[in-house]
């Protein structure tokens, strides 16, 4: 059985104990309903006003319909506010079935709802009534303070209790840190509660149902002054974090740059126990990023990856507030000491979606604002990715040779200047190849087999070479080689290399097989020198020693040195 599975069947026992507890107790007590049909459906219509737009702090809600239990207690009796209470939580739960979160949320916390309901009203009614308090016309504030404040003493004992309860019945997990907030505000809510209970009370004796709908009234100011209060604080404590996140995306960068700064940014402010963030650049590469620590991952061994078959295509945000709520395919791939979840729809622009996933052990971690948040920041991370990644095109594209795909003179010029500065590369080689007879085959076949002969001798000269060297288009036919860390007897053996190569790879066009010879020159620095120097010097070498002496060859600058001079 899972561990759902297990809280599920446990808070139904409960709910069913505290029910037929509740019978006993009714018959026991020969209790009855003394409301009448018409105020009893005027208490509930006005309670399910305020349970269909609950105020909500995490994943918790805070209707304000237990004044009305407190009024129908104070004015009917217990039994009349336990029904007030049962009836209008049974809406409150019914409000959200049409959905599957809310369907799976029912099943899961309505025996929860109703029982802390029971146990907020029954203890402290009983006490009440014990205590000599009366009800009705015959309530008196100044004759019944001792009953009220021993009922106010046990609301506050058991919703001090309630979240031993929840975790009890439902597994919710809920840090120190924020179960504090939530009862101080739990505290202004059921003094609200509680003084629209008596001042209700005692508007009804002088002006029947009207003062009730009047107290009503200013309870739902009361309800939407606390709405808008924390939901404006709630907004001013994220709203820094996500701006800095959008800046994070926007300042200069390549695209992989500006990925790790956004997650160090992210991590900042959102501590879950699991996050990935998923870049799809289309044509089926996708990239994972562990939030945690920036690294990728592979996909079969990111938690939750199902999720993104889970949520519906036209939904932006899917959150989980606990794990009662979750989809029955999360269990098999999330840990299951698990509680929220919130993912966020990959934002798609033209060529990248950008998803996000997080997981906490707490209950309620995330919010459905804060994910909306998330997500207009995930968009401008999209917009930041793709003009890096265009950025990174275009400047590829002009250090790329457009027939060859190598480097061109501009990138061979940045790459060896930055190189030949570093005393660790030393010695440092070059070689300058020139093709031989290379204009008789544009005569011969076109300029279209000698741009093809170029490509498959670029292609040659890459197999050729080590990763850590550089081989560039100088122009023409020409090309060249920077060989760091390469002294001159290394840089000949790496250019007979490349002369057998060629001799040994005949290049097939338009059915004739092309054999392809190259003429090469090899100079060597052993001591802090100038990039042009090194190439000119090559470049001679490859003239006097190889291509005057009949070509197919490789030639030292050192060996002609005298010649060349």
């Amino acid at each position: 059985m899972r561990r759902f599975q297990q809280y599920l069947l446990r808070s139904w026992i409960v709910f069913f104990l505290v029910v037929i507890g509740i019978d006993l107790l009714a018959k026991s007590r020969d209790y009855n309903l003394s409301i009448d049909f018409f105020t009893f459906t005027l208490v509930v219509a006005l309670s399910t006003i305020f349970v269909i737009d609950p105020v909500r702090r995490r994943h918790m809600s805070f209707t304000f319909h237990f004044g009305f239990v407190l009024f129908t207690f104070l004015t009917y009796g217990l039994l009349s506010a336990i029904c007030v209470g049962q009836l209008t939580m049974l809406i409150y739960q019914l409000r959200t079935f049409h959905t599957a979160i809310g369907r799976r949320r029912m099943l899961h916390n309505y025996p929860f709802n109703v029982t802390l309901e029971l146990l907020l009203i029954l203890p402290a009614g009983l006490a009440y009534n014990a205590l000599g308090g009366t009800h009705g016309k015959d309530f008196l504030l100044i004759e019944n303070v001792g009953p009220l404040l021993v009922m106010v003493l046990i609301l506050w004992i058991v919703l001090l209790f309630q979240y031993k309860l929840s975790n009890f019945l439902l597994g919710e997990n809920i840090p120190n840190s924020v179960m504090l907030p939530l009862l101080r505000f739990e505290a202004v809510v059921i003094a609200a509660e509680l003084l629209f209970g008596i001042f209700s009370t005692l508007m009804v004796q002088n002006n029947g149902n009207s003062g009730l709908v009047m107290t009503a009234f200013a309870l739902f100011i009361i309800k939407r002054s606390l709405g808008s209060s924390v939901h404006a604080s709630d907004r001013i404590e994220h709203w820094e974090q996500i701006e800095r996140l959008k800046e994070a995306a926007w300042k200069d960068g390549d695209a992989q740059f500006i990925i790790e700064r956004y997650l160090r940014q992210l991590n900042h402010f959102v501590r879950p126990d699991i996050a990935w963030i998923k870049f799809d650049f289309g044509e089926g590469e996708s990239i994972y990023y562990s939030l945690k620590d920036g690294r990728k991952l592979k996909a079969d061994h990111v938690h939750g990856i199902i999720i993104e078959d889970i949520i519906d295509e036209k939904e932006e945000v899917l959150l989980y507030g606990m794990q009662q709520e979750w989809d029955i395919r999360l269990y098999d791939c999330v840990p299951e000491e698990t509680q929220s979840i919130l993912f966020i729809q990959p934002e798609a622009t033209e060529k990248i979606n950008c998803s996000l996933f997080l997981a906490s052990e707490a209950s309620g971690e995330f919010t459905k604002d804060f994910g909306y948040e998330l997500y207009r920041a995930l968009r401008v991370l999209s917009w930041a990715v793709e003009r890096a990644q265009e950025r990174e095109r275009l400047l590829t594209d002009s250090r790329t040779d457009a027939m060859t795909k190598l480097p061109n003179y501009r990138a061979l010029q940045e790459w060896g200047d930055r190189r030949i500065r570093q005393r660790d590369l030393y010695p440092f080689s070059a070689l300058m190849i020139d093709l031989d007879h290379f204009k008789q085959i544009n005569d011969t076949y076109g300029h279209e087999v000698g741009d093809i002969v170029l490509f498959e001798v670029a292609k040659l000269l890459m197999q050729a070479t080590r990763i850590t060297d550089l081989v560039a288009r100088y122009g023409g036919e020409e090309f060249v080689v920077l060989l760091p860390n390469t002294d001159l007897e290394s840089a000949q053996i790496v250019a007979e290399r490349i002369r057998e190569t060629l001799h040994a790879n005949p290049i097939q066009v338009e059915g004739d097989s092309l054999r392809i010879t190259a003429s090469i020159g090899v100079d060597t620095l052993n001591e802090l020198g100038d990039l042009a120097s090194l190439i000119r010097n090559a470049d001679r070498a490859m003239y006097i020693g190889a291509k005057f002496q009949g070509r197919d060859r490789v030639a030292s600058y050192q060996e002609w040195k005298e010649r060349v001079i």
